[in-house]
């Protein structure tokens, strides 16, 4: 056709077909990619990871999706604005550009999560490239105009003798992701297989089942760690940890079946279990004229669930438990999504002349927004920072700037995990109030404690 046409007519059609064709690449580039960071979309990266998933089920072959959620974009849109929230999404967007291989296929799936195909990658390749994001991002966190954020990652393995779909593969990666979360944030979770989430799903639902029995059947019960001043070394208060009777009889601490209770939604019918014991064991130390003071755990689920605080006030108005003998902690990992309800049930606990504590001090992801949001008048600090603080100096300074932080705002300190005399007296060195730990006494039956 364009040879029929003069010279200057076909220049013409030439430059308009030129321009139509960077027109139309323009308009896939912006369907498949992300405005932001100019990386993949969701929508792309799924037919990148359907073309694949076929492609190792026919010919073999194996690969890796990774799964990345920021910890706490939220805290940093609400603290220093949407701005800053956009540059810490660049920023990680280029680390990954940055670390991964050049086969790898990058996209940004929302607006905090991100995904990583590794084609032909083994579990050791692709836990390393894991860790080296998750480090990455770590390390450039502290200088970061945009906060301190870190990252969870979640990983599945896929293809071999295992043909499964891109669906699947994607659930699979979502779900370690979120075990990332759940174990502290700012770590790697990893699913062998894509099958392997609802394998957990099923123990999950087995587990939900023996709750159920246990509270219909009286197969919970309470055990007590003290928690000593480091100044007298004396008993000042008593931690409650739930026990719950196996299948054998065994007893089996809440970390066993904590998970899937908050999953089912149980967890409100656990904490208040454990509430109703706590407040009657302290009225009836009252009477005896041998009082104690408890500390109770609750779970986020509960402290934003208001029948919960209505069940506590309850609990209190109609019984004789002294309110300031009861300590409600509340975990800095746990998964308070309404910092606003969350603040405003831990100021009705205090109200009532009840003491909240901070349990886990410094293992989640926004501390100092954290402590701003929730009011409290104890810091309980996080395990990890002291199980091997004396060969650790990063873990002595965290200590220590806990310690300050605590002091500045009058409150009272918490150690956890003591497993020495050596820790122990570091820790009264820097002016740590309380500590509790297997050196300083062991969990025991309640009945036997108290």
């Amino acid at each position: 056709m364009l040879a029929k046409l003069d010279p200057e007519d076909r220049k013409v059609v030439a430059e308009a077909l030129a321009k139509a064709e960077k027109t139309e690449a323009q308009l896939r580039y912006i369907a498949d990619h992300d405005s932001l960071t100019g990386l993949l979309d969701r929508r792309r990266f799924r037919s990148e990871l359907d073309q694949f998933a076929s492609f190792t089920a026919r010919y073999g072959g194996q690969g890796a999706v990774m799964i990345i959620d920021i910890d706490g974009l939220k805290a940093v849109n609400d603290s220093l604005g949407h701005h800053a929230g956009d540059i810490l999404i660049r920023r990680i967007a280029g680390i990954m550009r940055e670390r991964v291989r050049t086969t790898d296929i990058v996209a940004r799936l929302s607006g905090d999560e991100f995904a990583v195909l590794m084609p032909q990658s083994d579990t050791a390749g692709a836990l390393q490239l894991g860790e080296d994001l998750r480090a990455q991002v770590a390390e450039s966190a502290a200088a970061s105009e945009a906060g301190g954020a870190t990252i969870s990652v979640g990983i599945t393995m896929f293809g071999g003798e295992r043909e499964v779909g891109a669906e699947a593969i994607l659930v699979a990666a979502d779900q370690a992701m979120y075990r990332a979360k759940e174990d502290g944030r700012n770590q790697i979770a990893l699913f062998q297989d894509p099958r392997e989430p609802q394998r957990k799903q099923d123990r999950r639902q087995t587990t939900t089942a023996r709750i159920r029995d246990a509270l219909t059947h009286d197969r919970l019960s309470l055990h007590t760690q003290p928690i000593r001043s480091l100044a007298s070394g004396g008993i000042e208060r008593y931690e409650l940890l739930l026990r719950m009777t196996g299948e054998n009889g065994e007893l089996l601490p809440a970390a066993s079946f904590i998970e899937a209770a908050e999953r089912s939604g149980m967890v409100q019918e656990l904490d208040r279990w454990v509430v109703a014991q706590a407040l009657e064991l302290l009225a009836s130390r009252e009477r005896s004229g041998d009082p104690v003071s408890l500390h109770v755990n609750l779970s986020g689920a509960s402290v934003a669930d208001l029948s919960v605080l209505e069940f506590i006030e309850r609990r209190l108005d109609e019984g004789e438990a002294d309110p300031a003998r009861c300590t409600f902690e509340i975990t800095e990992t746990a998964r308070v999504h309404d910092y606003e309800a969350a603040g405003g049930f831990a100021d009705r606990l205090t109200e009532f002349g009840c003491q909240v504590a901070i349990d886990d001090y410094g293992a989640g992801f926004g501390p100092f927004h954290y402590l701003k949001q929730i009011p409290f008048d104890l810091i309980k600090i996080d395990g990890s920072f002291v199980r091997d603080m004396p060969n650790s100096d990063a873990d002595q300074l965290t200590v220590q700037a806990i310690v300050q932080i605590a002091r500045g705002l009058g409150k009272t300190t918490i150690a956890e995990y003591v497993q020495d005399d050596t820790t122990a007296e570091m820790l009264r060195e820097y002016g740590v109030d309380m500590a509790q730990g297997y050196h300083l006494g062991r969990p025991v039956d309640v009945t036997e404690a108290l």
